[in-house]
């Protein structure tokens, strides 16, 4: 993990707009075929490799065009049960990866001090693109809003701004068709960016539920361990743990003035322990030993619990 962990841990959703974003380019770029498994047809229909191959070359070929986000989109979803699995997947990985390029500029777009006035002054909260459409008089922010939610993208508040962000909810029409390990990657990938985990340097979710996305996060490494989405999903989990074990700057799991640990992070340490028991997983038993050094300092952040997190969860295994 780089240091960029420490910068998610601060900015939170931008880990994925960022570190993931980076990582999802990089490997597909290196090796675009790679980790593609092979499945079973998702639909009835009969396809030959010629065709298929003919739909994924015109894909290609409106993905690259300036501002083909929407119409690439549009023609994958009315091609996809035409085509192989293998062409399904690789499309939709490609879609993904031109929406997380196009991101960038997208953004900066929507930062403009004129635009960002225009929307604050008509955003109700958790609004989306459609919702401000309807409402803004101004047929040039309207048109910005409608390419925006057409490319892919949802509408979120960080920290008093608005900001596009990857909408992996919109990839689950795709998901009857592709590969099952990139099935899987699209729902973590989706619940990731509907309910964000953490913001501002503090966590945004319950502590149960970061466990478990935590557990899903490492299912799926142990369930695809050859997927092209392999790299990031361990990315997500080394920031998961993280969190597990050391909290945020925002949201300590050790109280700064009294050491004790948080009430609620026990709690929900110990259901999702006592819920799991007989799971076989690497990050519950890291858990429930360190619950247990934990539990014997009298839920303090004792010497004895900083070594053992010294020697079993150490920070600098975080920034490599």
């Amino acid at each position: 993990m780089t240091s960029s962990l420490h910068y998610l841990k601060n900015k939170g959703l931008r880990t994925l707009l960022t570190a993931t974003a980076i990582a999802v380019l990089l490997q597909t770029a290196a090796a675009p075929v790679a980790g593609i498994a092979s499945a079973a047809p998702a639909a009835e229909t009969k396809v030959t490799t010629a065709s298929s191959s003919a739909i994924y070359k015109s894909f290609q070929n409106m993905l690259n065009k300036k501002n083909g986000l929407p119409a690439a989109d549009r023609y994958l979803e009315s091609k996809i049960s035409q085509v192989t699995p293998y062409h399904a997947t690789l499309m939709v990985m490609q879609l993904e990866n031109a929406r997380i390029k196009a991101l960038t500029a997208m953004t900066d777009r929507m930062l403009v001090p004129n635009v960002q006035d225009q929307m604050l002054k008509i955003y109700k909260w958790n609004n989306s693109f459609t919702q401000l459409m309807a409402r803004t008089k101004d047929n040039t922010l309207r048109n910005l809003l409608q390419q925006a939610r057409d490319s892919g993208y949802r509408l979120t508040m960080i920290e008093g701004s608005l900001y596009p962000i990857m909408n992996y909810a919109a990839f689950d029409k795709y998901t009857s068709y592709v590969n099952k390990d990139i099935k899987q990657y699209i729902r973590i990938m989706a619940v990731e960016t509907s309910n964000i985990s953490t913001e501002d340097g503090g966590l945004m979710i319950g502590y149960q539920e970061m466990l478990n996305r935590a557990l899903n996060q490492e299912q799926f490494l142990k369930d695809y361990p050859k997927s092209n989405r392999k790299q990031q999903i361990q990315m997500l989990l080394n920031e998961y743990t993280y969190y597990t074990f050391y909290g945020l700057d925002n949201t300590p799991l050790f109280d700064y003035d009294t050491t004790v640990m948080d009430a609620n992070a026990q709690k929900g340490y110990k259901a999702v322990l006592q819920r799991n028991s007989s799971k076989d997983s690497a990050f519950l038993k890291k858990l429930n030993a360190f619950m247990d050094v934990v539990a014997e300092s009298k839920y303090e952040q004792t010497e004895a619990v900083e070594n053992w997190l010294e020697q079993n969860m150490p920070r600098s295994e975080f920034w490599n």
